[in-house]
């Protein structure tokens, strides 16, 4: 199925849900390939790619003419940006194919609209599925170096996005998709919800582990960038709401299945939303301690964070009016041998690019304009 194809959504009668479930619920299972798209192409966790020597990205030449000029920045300035899919634009058209086509760096990110308003020489490294080693000190595909070597003391501004990976947010998001509002998920072995494995008796390991080892992630990363561009100015983008909170939440809810009767035929409805009701306010509340801990981050390294998720809460993929983060889209094969999650899902559309340069062009300019 293409990107924004409309298929009509129908209620699936108890009969049809059986039938889904029997025709699609193993293909699912076996290779949970909603969540794999997420959890091993963008959080580097599945197989290294054998990709193509990394091919040192030149510099986007600056524009003559920028739109607006920044006066501790001068035009033609050095600036390079880091991080991960929320950065590179995935899922957007006009793929730059660096630092790697696996990457899935788009043209349309906020670093070339960044570097095109201030007139700005960009060094692109944003690569979906980045994880804060992969800033600071991994490779994250074959011949690909740590994004932070692209830094240098010429370097006069950086932006990133850090940290969903590191805590698994993305792949934690595809593997709670789910058949009603109410459960069970896809991949859940007839759970009724991603909390009920991930919270056991008050006790939520998501939460835990984003308050102690991502934490520590994201203020390592801050805190070798700072060392390794001593003269640049640091922009830290958090991310966009994906979760909605309750004044944001339909009365019904948010969930939109990514089923329907045409699933029998390998057909998929677009920009769907299935999550259930409980997965919807946990999954709120794991961006939120995400969101916390970054600012936090930030204010201990003196980088300025951009706090967009505060900011975007009625315009989360739950929403079905101006959303600045696309649905879930699947896409596979008649026999449905093959269900993938389509790119892009989850991510910032056109919309919320714009919103996010929108943000950090703010930031940029109140720190050196």
């Amino acid at each position: 199925m293409r990107l924004g194809r409309r298929v009509s959504l129908v209620r699936p009668t108890r009969s049809l849900e059986a039938a889904l479930l029997r025709s699609v619920r193993s293909t699912l299972l076996a290779a949970v390939a909603v969540s794999a798209v997420l959890a091993g192409t963008l959080t580097g966790s599945g197989p290294a790619f054998a990709a193509p020597m990394w091919p040192v990205p030149a510099p986007y030449p600056s524009s003559s003419e920028p739109v607006e000029t920044l006066a501790d920045i001068p035009v033609g300035s050095e600036y390079v940006a880091l991080g991960d899919s929320y950065s590179a634009g995935y899922g957007l058209a006009d793929p730059t194919r660096l630092p790697t086509g696996a990457c899935g760096q788009s043209a349309r990110d906020y670093p070339h609209r960044i570097a095109a308003r201030f007139g700005l020489a960009l060094t692109d490294v944003t690569c979906a599925g980045a994880t804060s080693k992969d800033v600071t000190s991994g490779f994250q595909f074959k011949g690909v170096p740590p994004q932070i070597r692209s830094l240098s003391d010429r370097t006069r501004l950086v932006t990133l996005t850090i940290g969903g990976n590191d805590a698994d947010l993305f792949g934690t998001a595809g593997s709670c998709l789910a058949l009603s509002p109410k459960g069970p998920v896809f991949s859940g072995r007839d759970a009724p919800s991603c909390r009920s494995t991930l919270v056991q008796d008050g006790d939520d390991q998501l939460g835990a582990k984003i308050e102690s080892r991502v934490a520590l992630g994201i203020a390592d990363t801050l805190a070798a960038v700072r060392a390794a561009a001593p003269n640049a100015v640091v922009v830290f983008l958090g991310y966009p709401a994906i979760f909605p909170d309750a004044d944001h939440t339909p009365k019904g809810g948010c969930f939109r299945s990514a089923l329907d009767l045409g699933t029998l035929t390998g057909s998929f409805p677009s920009n769907t939303y299935p999550f259930t009701n409980t997965d919807v306010r946990y999954l709120h509340s794991v961006q939120q301690r995400l969101n916390d801990v970054s600012a936090t981050a930030a204010r201990a390294a003196g980088v300025r964070f951009v706090d967009v998720f505060s900011t975007t809460q009625a315009h989360s993929a739950c929403a079905t009016k101006k959303p600045y983060v696309a649905g879930v889209s699947l896409d596979g094969t008649g026999d449905l041998r093959r269900i993938d999650l389509e790119p892009g899902a989850l991510h910032p559309n056109d919309r919320g690019v714009a919103y996010l340069t929108k943000r950090v062009a703010a930031a940029t300019r109140t720190l050196a304009g």
